[in-house]
């Protein structure tokens, strides 16, 4: 699935979990970090080359089991030692994990494998049902999380741009406000 997908995922499923922007940003990583692997993208367009990086290592070590073990003892420290918000993290992580096998087809047709095992195992998973990535069921998916983003976004009294902004956070909270008919403020 696309990134931003993903990221809304994450957003939607910590503001269920809690309504603090700390826990918040916290589920939305587990949501978004498995596709630190497909980094290798930049490196390609640096190098003005083919894929090779990006083909090579996309949902190899950024979608692995290992990789999300090696997270759990940071995750527990940034939770401030929460068994909860941790155990929610690697849920949302392997979340990642299942959309990307049901809808990560790409344009040309290839499955792109989920190789969980890695790197003891390069048997990826795979599903023959699996959507392209531009699929209506992707895109539908993406039009619903964004309405549910809006509407939690007012109901919770903040967004993700209260990381970079107060004031930009406060004026797109108003508006959203006063659209869904919400007044609360930041708790």
């Amino acid at each position: 699935m696309n990134i931003i997908t993903h990221f809304f995922i994450g957003w939607n499923a910590g503001l269920r979990f809690s309504r603090r922007l700390r826990d918040t940003v916290l589920l939305t990583a587990a949501s978004v970090i498995p596709d630190i692997d497909g980094l290798g993208a930049v490196a390609d367009l640096m190098r003005g080359g083919e894929a090779e990086f990006f083909s090579a290592y996309h949902h190899k070590f950024g979608h692995c089991g290992l990789f999300c073990l090696l997270l759990i003892p940071a995750v527990y420290w940034l939770s401030r030692r929460n068994w909860w918000l941790t155990a929610w993290f690697v849920a949302i992580f392997h979340l990642h994990l299942f959309c990307d096998i049901i809808g990560a087809r790409g344009p040309d047709g290839y499955q792109w494998p989920v190789y969980y095992l890695w790197p003891f195992s390069d048997a990826g998973l795979t599903w023959s049902g699996q959507w392209h990535i531009n699929a209506w069921p992707n895109l539908l998916l993406t039009f619903l999380l964004i309405a549910d983003f809006l509407r939690q976004s007012a109901q919770v009294g903040f967004t993700p741009l209260l990381i970079v902004s107060r004031g930009a956070d406060r004026v797109l909270v108003t508006t959203l406000q006063n659209r869904f008919g919400v007044h609360n403020e930041p708790e």
